[in-house]
């Protein structure tokens, strides 16, 4: 994708995702002023440095990353985590001066034990009393129970151990009877400035779990990683410890997979059945399936002027995105219980599960099975569902094929999106359907490559003076449309950006006029027209102009292939996903009828593993005609694969221009001339046939000899014309014929 559509998902994704919170992943609130005496879960730094040879081609290294879980009777758990690091250069001493952990206040607390630097020169410094403090994340305009500890360090320099040690307990339970969590063996730390995340090579990482021995826990496999499971008892506590050794740093790279294999990881969960989790999120969800008199005027409302299925799935959506405003408001419920369906409607706004509660509930009333589902959007990735676990961060509706509909997923969090909602940001991505039926994750659908698409319509139409004018439409599909028609509907200054955007598709021409279409209606695709003009392109009306395109003219607008790494720079394996398709027409106006054309270079085809193009052109009257067809596939390119993908997309961005010319022709123009006069004149038609055979257009000569004697058939020229063509054609005998005729008419041979 290219830059700004990056932005575009970045900006789609905070739209869609109601960062339904867990306790999965994350560590709890602070206990400050504690007077109990923190128990170190790892050994003293002196004795970690014993064994630590420091790699001096790392910017840094995690020595130890230790964390211990320890689960009641009650299922409920207390975690106490250790990381030490050595520190190797100036980029890893401001990323790791300042540490961050995250954790679900609702469901969690956190105290920090301990945290010490010690300096090259072997001093220990611990962290100040005033360098520790519990905020909120930066994305204010969101209500949520997920907050930050925070705390920086003293003296972190080049050389420097770093060591901290924080313990989160639960709270309160977010499934009844049953506990989950996830566990990473690498440290994911937060680069400065925003900058991303890194995670370093670990010398050791172990994570050790003791529960009842009556608790039966399930894992997902570590195995491919090296990490394997030792577990043992001791009276009614059991006890499993995985250990890994000498773990790779993860290079995070763009258009990587959303598996999370990359990184060595652990489900860990107290069933192995998806069922717990779908009849759990239905008892939490039903209750607030609830109406009053007001919901019931709407409910009434509907069934007055929706009478099919479809009908009514559509009314229902326009009702939500007409009455019920999306914000992020579930201060203090724990992210996943919603408001009764009546108070959405009444309070005029709703996160996502508030407005999948309230389109559920219309639905059922108008005779439509609905449930929610819970969604794992892109911008998680796709854990490995194998274990189950409550790692779900949106919530839409899932509409199962019925009487008069098909299957249809709903969201209705966007901002006046196109009907139903589906975006790229849930596209073939895991779901549970929220129902106490429910057996097993299901995986959304996901839109061929052909619906994801930009079409630009490009017609070069109106000359004056030394310039020329264009016009233009654009038409979107899928992700394009999902983005574009955001982007205009939040960008502070939408009409200078867009002319902006669509002014690179010709960098030396300016958008002088631009219009948007259906940007808020529910039901058609957002479309953008208007006209580009070009100033000092021609010389005027005896010189050549000259016109060129090409198929980067649409990928560095909307696929930005020009930014890949270079195969030696390439760590991890290359997504396309998903596939998307460019298309264009562009109509070059000759601009004048005494303007004959020159094309001196095609697009050329292009069919691959990866990309698929078919380009043609067409001479019409007075112009030409192009059209592009170019597919990205949805592919996995394997680093063995990388180098042939990067020379094939290089193959495709260097590949032939059209580029043409209409150049005036003082012969063309004659025969245009005399062509607009018609087929009756026959004097045109007897000049006409002379210029065709002059210019060695025999067979053209030949038609229009014999339309000058069928007009005027005693004119005496007229058969001399047609003989000159029939004897150019190697019609022997007739030309002889037809001089004879022109002599018994009196002409003079």
């Amino acid at each position: 994708m290219s830059d700004f559509l990056s932005k575009l998902f970045c900006l789609r994704s905070l739209l869609l995702t109601c960062l339904l919170t867990t306790g999965s992943l994350v560590w709890a609130d602070n206990h400050k002023g504690s007077d109990k005496k923190s128990e170190r879960i790892a050994p003293t730094l002196k004795s970690l440095m014993r064994s630590f040879k420091p790699d001096s081609t790392s910017e840094a290294q995690v020595i130890l990353r230790k964390t211990r879980v320890h689960i009641d009777e009650q299922l409920m758990s207390h975690a106490t985590s250790y990381v030490a690091v050595y520190i190797n250069s100036d980029e890893a001493v401001r990323d790791y001066s300042q540490i961050s952990v995250s954790f679900n206040s609702f469901y969690e607390d956190i105290a920090l034990e301990f945290a010490n630097v010690r300096t090259p020169d072997g001093k220990m410094d611990s962290i100040k009393a005033d360098a520790t403090q519990i905020q909120s994340p930066a994305d204010e305009n969101f209500y949520h129970d997920r907050k930050e500890l925070l705390f920086s360090l003293p003296n972190v320099r080049k050389g420097s151990i770093i060591e901290f040690q924080y313990r989160y307990t639960d709270t309160k339970k977010m499934v009844p009877d049953q506990w989950f969590d996830s566990f990473s063996f690498h440290w994911w730390e937060d680069r400065a400035a925003g900058q991303g995340t890194r995670a370093d090579a670990i010398v050791v990482s172990e994570l050790q779990i003791t529960a009842p021995t009556a608790i039966e826990l399930i894992s997902s496999d570590a195995s491919r990683y090296h990490i394997t499971p030792k577990r043992s008892t001791k009276g009614t506590r059991q006890t499993i410890t995985w250990t890994g050794k000498n773990l790779a740093k993860i290079d995070l790279q763009s258009d990587m997979p959303r598996e999370h294999d990359y990184a060595p990881y652990l489900r860990v969960a107290t069933t192995a059945n998806w069922n717990d989790v779908a009849v759990w999120a239905d008892q939490l969800i039903e209750p607030h399936l609830v109406s009053d008199t007001k919901l019931d005027a709407l409910i009434a409302e509907i069934k007055k002027t929706a009478l099919t299925p479809e009908a009514k799935t559509k009314a229902v959506y326009r009702a939500i995105q007409d009455r019920v405003r999306y914000v992020f408001a579930h201060v203090g419920r724990g992210g996943y219980e919603p408001h009764d369906a009546f108070e959405v409607l009444k309070n005029g706004y709703g996160d996502c599960k508030d407005q999948t509660v309230l389109a559920v509930m219309l639905l059922r009333q108008l005779g439509i099975t609905a449930n929610p589902a819970l969604i794992i959007t892109r911008g998680r990735g796709i854990p490995d569902m194998r274990v189950p676990g409550v790692s779900f961060d949106h919530m839409i509706v899932h509409i199962p094929a019925q009487n008069g509909l098909q299957e249809i997923w709903m969201d209705t969090t966007g901002e006046t999106s196109l009907y139903p909602g589906f975006s790229v940001g849930i596209e073939d991505q895991p779901a549970l359907i929220v129902n106490e039926n429910t057996k097993a994750i299901r995986v959304l659908p996901a839109l061929p490559a052909k619906e994801h698409f930009a079409e630009l319509e490009l017609v070069f139409d109106k000359f004056s003076g030394r310039d020329a004018q264009a016009s233009f439409k654009l038409h979107f599909g899928g992700l394009y449309e999902q983005r574009l028609r955001s982007m205009w509907q939040y960008s502070n200054e939408r009409d200078k950006y867009f002319r902006e955007l669509i002014g690179q598709i010709y960098n030396a021409a300016e958008v002088t006029e631009l219009t948007a279409s259906n940007a808020d209606n529910l039901w058609h695709p957002f479309t953008i027209s208007g006209r580009f003009s070009f100033t000092n392109v021609w010389g005027g009306d005896k010189d050549p102009i000259n016109y060129s395109f090409s198929i980067t003219q649409l990928t560095n607008l909307f696929a930005d292939l020009r930014n890949l790494h270079k195969a030696q720079d390439r760590k991890q394996p290359y997504v396309v996903d998903p596939g998307y398709n460019l298309r264009s027409r562009v109509v070059f106006t000759s601009p004048g009828s005494d303007h004959q054309l020159q094309l001196n270079t095609q697009g050329e085809n292009i069919d691959n593993a990866y990309y698929t193009l078919t380009q043609s052109g067409n001479q019409e009257k007075n112009r030409y005609v192009i059209s592009q067809n170019l597919t990205v596939k949805a592919v996995k390119v394997e680093l063995k694969d990388y180098a042939d993908f990067y020379q094939k997309t290089n193959e495709l961005i260097e590949s032939n221009d059209w580029t043409l010319s209409y150049v005036y022709n003082k012969t063309a123009a004659e025969l245009i001339a005399l062509e607009t006069k018609g087929k009756t004149d026959v004097a045109s038609l007897i000049a006409l046939t002379k210029l065709h055979i002059k210019n060695g257009a025999y067979e053209k000569s030949l038609a229009t000899a014999r339309q000058a004697v069928k007009v005027s058939p005693k004119k005496a020229e007229a058969h001399y014309v047609l003989g000159l063509a029939q004897g150019y054609n190697q019609l022997l005998p007739e030309s002889d014929a037809s001089f004879k005729k022109a002599e018994a008419l009196g002409y003079k041979l």
